[in-house]
């Protein structure tokens, strides 16, 4: 086998594809003749993109509905895709969510869930395709992590910190299997025009989402980032610029500045 350069007729499976960046991905994976299962917890929207799908020229296109907060739900996806596919060839790990507001009242439970969605179920679905994707000498893996995880995030510690173990995690693998012809990249997005923040619960958030980027481009970037081969891909020329500009500045500062930035964030709504 050989590099990915394209994705037509690859088996992809996308997490988190019922909105967002991951639905976005799945769009243009299906623009380029992929094959696709797709997975997330509303089957409503599920199906409606299964149609989209084919439409937009997926080769082929599958849901299954399923909760990654469910500890067993990776297993089952996989046994899904496997079954459609044969097997997967691109992984999206694009699923996950945040609970905002301070950690000390945050609800522990709810918590414990992002933390298994964000982090948990990346690393099993990773960990289950990517032996056959070494065998094979083929395959590519995309972590959706965030610029969140560069940094200390107050007022969303804990998804910030989700997102910094996606990244360390998923810069590690690039290099475990960089002698392959499997690719492993981190997307780590800005603040991105989806639903994100509104199924979170935030207010206040005039300042921050006057510089959100287009899905589409961040979609965009990731895939052409894991064609490329790039361990690191941040979307946006802004955030490129505010992640550079944080290396001449100490931690304490930056942290300071994110605590007035995000100061008025909404406490987590009680389940």
């Amino acid at each position: 086998m050989t590099r990915i350069t394209s994705y037509r007729d690859l088996g992809c499976l996308v997490t988190g594809a019922s909105s967002g960046i991951g639905r976005e991905i799945a769009r243009q994976l299906a623009q380029a003749g992929a094959r696709i299962v797709v997975t997330a917890r509303r089957e409503d929207r599920l199906a409606a993109l299964e149609v989209e799908l084919k439409e937009l020229g997926a080769k082929d296109a599958f849901a299954v509905v399923a909760d990654l907060s469910d500890p067993g739900a990776a297993e089952q996806i996989v046994r899904a895709a496997d079954a459609h596919l044969g097997h997967v060839d691109v992984l999206i790990n694009n699923a996950g969510f945040a609970v905002p507001g301070t950690f000390m009242r945050a609800d522990l439970e709810r918590t414990a869930r992002m933390i298994e969605v964000n982090i948990t179920s990346s690393v099993r679905l990773a960990r289950l395709v990517l032996p056959g994707m070494v065998t094979r000498n083929h395959g590519a893996i995309l972590n959706v992590a965030s610029i969140a995880g560069f940094q200390a995030a107050p007022y969303q510690g804990t998804y910030a910190g989700t997102k910094a173990f996606l990244l360390v995690w998923s810069d590690s693998v690039h290099q475990e299997v960089k002698h392959t012809d499997v690719s492993i990249t981190a997307l780590c997005p800005g603040v991105t025009d989806t639903e994100f923040f509104e199924a979170a619960g935030y207010r206040r958030l005039g300042r921050i989402l006057k510089h959100r980027m287009p899905v589409d481009a961040v979609a965009k970037a990731g895939l052409r980032g894991l064609v490329k081969r790039k361990m690191e891909v941040v979307p946006g020329f802004k955030n490129r610029v505010l992640l550079f500009s944080q290396r001449f500045v100490p931690r304490t500062l930056v942290a300071a500045v994110s605590r007035r930035m995000l100061a008025g964030r909404p406490e987590p709504q009680r389940p």
